[in-house]
């Protein structure tokens, strides 16, 4: 729009172009004006005329109508002036000024009806001026991208003036005559035909950007042109409508980027085969570069598609003949890039963010391919290198104690990483492809030693549960059920986890009842629904306190003393453990007690039986330390009964041997024995001195009590009370291994019950129906292999509760129910 169009006359009015002739023709008289008195109509002027001081007067023009003179030749001029507008680069002189040029447009198309020939005349000028000055003056100048850039801002100059100085033709002409295009789209098409259309300027153009692009790539020191005047250039692409589409210069770009990053990618590959994660260092930077580029030179609607092809060109290998753009091969770059040794360099060499960078390439891959699976790959390495790291630390028998500190460590730093490297672009959350390879990976890895890893799980629980570890309940808690999570066998964490919590309660070593009745709480609502155990055993506790009271009531009563004997009596159905049938040999003091108090509840509960287990039973000692030539030091030692029995024994003898020990106690068990003077003998807190010394305990060994542990560094830092580490509270071997025996005998079990149920139910199934309903069945507890379930199979079958169904040729192996 221009200010010629804005101030136009309307077309549709004759104007003075029709003159009345009512006062008759007057040849050779000038056109005048007659003032005509109208008293009805101007009051003002008949007064002047006439005297009168009101009314009107009419003015009518009078005269031969008026012919505007013919023009010998009305093209002349505009073509010349038209002629001097398309020259390039020359401020346009024209020999009458704009508004005339517009004027005798105007009488051209309005007057004298011949604009069909001044939108010829406009064409061939056109026409003329690309094939005799733009085509001419660009084949001349060597820097096409600068010149052609300057020249469409001339062109697009010249188009606009021509646009407004012949407005006529857009706004009388074109409207009437049907296909005619309008001054600008005639200006557009002609240019883009005759120099856009012309083979050797696409051939230069297209030369020239990829010279400059390569040059730029190289970032050589030659002289080339800006970027901003390439940018300038594709802007003229865009508004030519030469710019997008399958034949146009955007898919040039492209496809000359993609080629030339997949023969650099040959070269790095040959050059870095054995160093994938250098390589990816490199290709991320040119990604980068590209990038930077396509901001500053590209148009917007483009730099997502540079990148992709950048990323295409890189990562996807060759195309297959005959196959689509993404197929298996492409995968295998990618597989050589992303593997769990490069997962681990860049976790061990604190690059974590690369791994970062490398998650979203891939993901902007994914998006190039429409397929999930190039982060597949990297998601996959991630949970190897997981599982990896899981099933090594599992698996090392030597360092079983440090298992689930470490994997509390790797864990904490797994979730870390995929806080940092991991998230999503598109939900800014976490990718939840890469979460599931870290549960997946750590059960894998727990799975490499079976049920080793939820063993020590619940032992490192039980650490956290005892006194002095309260602090560490809510936050450590958490992370060691975490794990909990991974362990696919339920059961093992269960058993253990039971039997250490009855060696807490009884030998007193819990960090509260409040602690423990919401860890059980806890693992019961959130992990494991079998978690029913605690109910009886607290209820068991509460029953033996108030018995405990009315037996210290009954003896007061009785004008007995109280003799600070504590006793639990528990539903041996409620508590992990077996009743040993050897007593071992207590003082006659101690065993009337026990006897006292068994009197007691006999009369009480006239129908129960008592059986005494002494393992777990604790008990306080008032010693005199009498180093030579210092005072005498009492302390109060709180120790399990097997230490206060051995302890004992030395109040006669102030040296005694392992076998006379041994002799003395022959009921307790042997291991059992060699651990309780370990720890008496062999820990931080030395009561017994051993000779020879060592941290076994052998048949030959003498041991000796130690008078001078008050002056030792133990001995100066404990208080008054002293307490000494009990065996008992830890699962030795032996234990370890029985409790294992015991966990798979009641696996068998379950296995047999969760059978015997699902067929008796379905009557009859084949093999392979019977296996997977049985891994269902018994998923809470544990996870059985295949092997297992086949046994218990054969087993049952040979029991008589299943039998083989009559074989149909075809068909799988069935069984039935026998009722």
């Amino acid at each position: 729009m221009n200010v010629y169009t804005l101030l136009e006359l309307p077309k549709s009015s004759r104007g003075f172009s029709s003159i009345s002739q009512s006062n008759g023709p007057r040849s050779g008289a000038q056109l005048r004006k007659v003032a005509r008195t109208d008293t009805d109509l101007d009051s003002a002027s008949a007064s002047r005329s006439t005297g009168v001081t009101s009314g009107s007067r009419r003015i009518q023009i009078s005269g031969e109508g008026f012919r505007p003179s013919v023009l010998p030749d009305p093209f002349y001029s505009i073509r010349h002036n038209i002629s001097v507008i398309l020259t390039p680069f020359k401020q346009p002189s024209l020999i009458e000024s704009y508004e005339a040029v517009s004027l005798r447009a105007r009488y051209i198309v309005c007057v004298d009806g011949k604009g069909e020939g001044l939108y010829n005349l406009l064409k061939k000028e056109l026409e003329v001026c690309m094939k005799d000055k733009v085509l001419e003056s660009l084949m001349k100048d060597g820097e096409w991208i600068s010149f052609m850039g300057r020249m469409c801002d001339w062109f697009h100059g010249a188009v606009g003036l021509l646009q407004s100085l012949l407005s006529p033709l857009d706004q009388a002409y074109v409207p009437t005559v049907k296909g005619t295009r309008s001054i600008n789209a005639l200006a557009y098409d002609i240019f883009n035909d005759r120099i856009f259309g012309h083979a050797g300027v696409s051939k230069q153009l297209r030369e020239n950007l990829s010279t400059w692009i390569a040059a730029d790539r190289q970032n050589s020191s030659g002289e080339r042109a800006s970027r901003s005047s390439v940018a300038h250039l594709l802007r003229h692409f865009i508004v030519h409508d030469v710019y997008f589409g399958s034949s146009q210069y955007e898919q040039y770009l492209l496809t000359s980027t993609e080629e030339y990053y997949v023969a650099l990618v040959a070269t790095l590959n040959h050059d870095m085969y054995d160093d994938p994660s250098a390589f990816f260092e490199i290709a991320y930077d040119l990604i980068e570069a590209e990038v930077e580029r396509a901001e500053e030179v590209f148009p917007p609607q483009s730099r997502q598609s540079i990148k992709e092809t950048t990323i295409r060109g890189l990562f996807i290998l060759p195309k297959v003949a005959g196959a689509d753009n993404f197929n298996d091969n492409w995968l295998d770059r990618l597989k050589w890039l992303a593997t769990p040794e490069t997962v681990k360099t860049y976790v061990t060499s604190n690059r974590v963010p690369t791994m970062g960078k490398m998650y979203h390439l891939l993901s902007t891959l994914s998006s190039v391919s429409g397929s999930r699976a190039p982060l597949k790959v990297l998601s996959n390495a991630w949970k190897v290198y997981i599982h990896v790291f899981t099933s090594t630390a599992s698996a090392a028998p030597d360092l079983e104690e440090k298992m689930v500190p470490n994997l509390l460590k790797f864990r904490e730093q797994a979730e870390g990483i995929i806080d940092v490297a991991f998230i999503s672009k598109e939900t800014n959350k976490r990718d939840g492809d890469f979460s599931q390879a870290l549960s997946d990976g750590f059960i894998s890895g727990f799975k490499t030693r079976r049920v080793k890893p939820a063993e020590m799980l619940a032992k490192y629980l039980d650490g956290m549960m005892r006194k002095g570890q309260a602090k560490f309940f809510e936050s450590l808690s958490k992370s060691i059920l975490g794990l909990y999570r991974f362990s696919e066998d339920k059961d093992v964490f269960r058993t253990f986890y039971h039997r250490q919590l009855t060696k807490r309660l009884l030998l007193g070593r819990s960090a509260s009842s409040d602690a423990e009745v919401a860890m059980l709480r806890m693992l019961k609502e959130q992990y494991d629904s079998e978690f029913d155990m605690g109910e009886t055993m607290f209820k068991d506790l509460s029953l033996s306190t108030e018995l405990m009271n009315e037996f210290r009531n009954h003896r007061l009563v009785n004008g007995m003393s109280d003799d600070n004997l504590d006793v639990r009596v528990l539903q041996r159905s409620a508590w992990p453990f077996d009743v040993s049938k050897k007593q071992i040999l207590i003082p006659d003091e101690m065993e009337q007690q026990l006897s006292n108090f068994a009197t007691f509840y006999h009369k009480k509960h006239g129908n129960r039986t008592l059986d005494w287990d002494h393992a777990l039973g604790t008990m306080s000692l008032k010693t005199r330390f009498r180093s030579p030539g210092k005072d005498v030091v009492e302390k109060e030692l709180s120790v399990s009964l097997y230490q206060g029995i051995i302890l004992l024994m030395f109040q006669e003898k102030n040296m005694i041997s392992f076998l006379e020990i041994r002799e003395v106690q022959h009921s307790i068990d042997d291991d059992d024995l060699r651990r309780t003077l370990q720890s008496l003998a062999c820990g931080k807190k030395k009561l017994l001195l051993k000779e020879p010394p060592g941290r076994d305990v052998n048949d030959g060994d003498m041991f000796l009590f130690n008078d001078k542990f008050v002056l030792s560094e133990e001995g100066k830092k404990a208080g008054y009370k002293i307490h000494v580490n009990s065996i008992q509270a830890k699962v030795s071997v032996k234990e370890s291994a029985t409790t294992n025996r015991h966990i798979q005998e009641d696996r068998k079990h379950l296995l047999d019950a969760a059978i015997v149920r699902i067929m008796k139910a379905k009557k009859q199934l084949e093999y392979e129906q019977l296996k997977s309903q049985t891994i269902e069945a018994v998923k809470r507890h544990f996870a059985p292999e295949v092997e297992e379930i086949k046994s218990r199979v054969e087993a049952l079958v040979e029991q008589e509760y299943l039998e083989r169904a009559e074989r149909v040729p075809g068909q799988k192996p069935m069984f039935k129910y026998v009722a």
